[in-house]
């Protein structure tokens, strides 16, 4: 799944490319996704629209129009927009498409529908039930003070409390694995049993972890790609992710690979405590 340097990606393409386009028609079926698409809706409220610049709110995409309202997309397991010529091959599982005053097409694929693309209107980016629960954004001033308080007094493993998007958003199991080994916690630990010390040095782990990963365009494992069709190259950096059984990076013993919160997760019995 997309996780928040996948998303921002994405967002930052939309951003430079998206910005000031305005939309002609929007075209497709109404299938079962996360909520039901609706074309002939989104017809309805973006036809004459002009794009503004794009946001996001963890693992979310928000697609703002002048006017207020705005699309709201999640990207689901292995959903990916487009921002492309008409004449280029319409992909496979395309269920939407935006066409633009400019002759681009703004395409979302999602193979597994387990995306989202709905309609807000002004007001209801804090109410709708996708972001009205999302906690604080890894980089928010506030995380390194906050993360103490959000992690301290709970039993579960840590690994599990990074993956709770109601503390901490945009977070998924690419880079809880990947901050943790660079903290050098433990991912099975109980949050109550960390220290706050060692709670401020994950929240700067965890935006270190972030920032490289953006830079590098995200991590492309399977599925994920930009809106240009462009790959991410964090993957050949990823530390411990995917690599159960290898050597460390840091002290070249054998990374474990142990299921944690339903989710594979590799980590270092020797460099996380």
């Amino acid at each position: 799944m997309p996780e928040l340097p996948e998303v921002e990606t994405v967002r930052r393409a939309l951003a430079a490319s998206l910005t000031g386009a305005v939309v002609k028609v929007v075209r497709g079926q109404r299938i079962a996704m996360r909520r039901p698409l609706e074309p002939r809706l989104l017809h309805e409220v973006l036809r004459g629209r002009r794009f503004q610049e794009a946001s996001r709110r963890g693992k979310f995409l928000l697609l703002p129009v002048d006017g207020g309202g705005c699309l709201l997309i999640h990207l689901g397991m292995s959903g990916r927009l487009r921002l492309t010529r008409p004449e280029r091959l319409v992909e496979a599982h395309t269920h939407l498409v935006v066409e633009l005053d400019d002759g681009r097409e703004l395409r979302l694929v999602d193979p597994r529908r387990f995306g989202l693309a709905v309609w807000l209107a002004a007001g209801e980016e804090t109410t709708d039930p996708a972001l009205a629960d999302l906690g604080i954004e890894p980089f928010d001033p506030a995380l390194e003070d906050r993360m103490p308080r959000l992690i301290r007094s709970r039993r579960a493993p840590v690994k599990a409390l990074l993956l709770d998007q109601r503390l901490v958003a945009g977070i998924g199991n690419i880079y809880a694995a990947e901050s943790l080994w660079e903290a050098g916690i433990r991912p099975s630990r109980p949050g109550r049993a960390i220290s706050e010390g060692r709670l401020c040095l994950l929240a700067r782990s965890i935006r270190a972890v972030l920032e490289r990963a953006i830079t590098a365009g995200g991590t492309t494992l399977r599925d994920f790609s930009g809106p240009h069709g462009d790959a991410g190259y964090f993957a050949v950096r990823l530390r411990v992710y995917g690599r159960g059984g290898q050597p460390c990076p840091r002290c070249g013993r054998s990374l474990r690979d142990d299921v944690i919160a339903g989710r594979s997760t590799v980590w270092c019995p020797h460099c996380q405590r």
